[in-house]
């Protein structure tokens, strides 16, 4: 999870400037249904977990947010990725 930023870009031409990749180290934070994680990459291959909790409220978040979008099979995070992942993603402006 915490290297895939160094990946090209899915369909990226060969020919292409590589895109600036992360400079080490920098810190990921891993955000997850069941647990998160603070970690401090060096480089490759080496990785510091700084802290680390086994807390379900991530998933609990998703879960709730799939309730009123009426989804009520559980967990609601696998079906939420699911309507993203099929979603437009030009129908909102975000800011950045």
């Amino acid at each position: 999870h915490t290297l895939v930023t160094r990946l090209p870009p899915a369909g990226a031409d060969a020919e292409a400037p590589p895109e600036p990749e992360p400079a080490f180290p920098f810190m990921t934070l891993l955000v997850s249904g069941g647990h998160n994680m603070a970690v401090l990459t060096r480089g490759i291959g080496d990785h510091t977990i700084l802290g680390s909790t086994i807390d379900d409220s991530i998933g609990e978040a998703f879960d709730k947010t799939a309730r009123v979008l009426g989804i009520t099979e559980v967990p609601g995070g696998p079906h939420l990725e699911r309507l993203a992942k099929e979603g437009d993603a030009s129908a909102h402006t975000l800011t950045k």
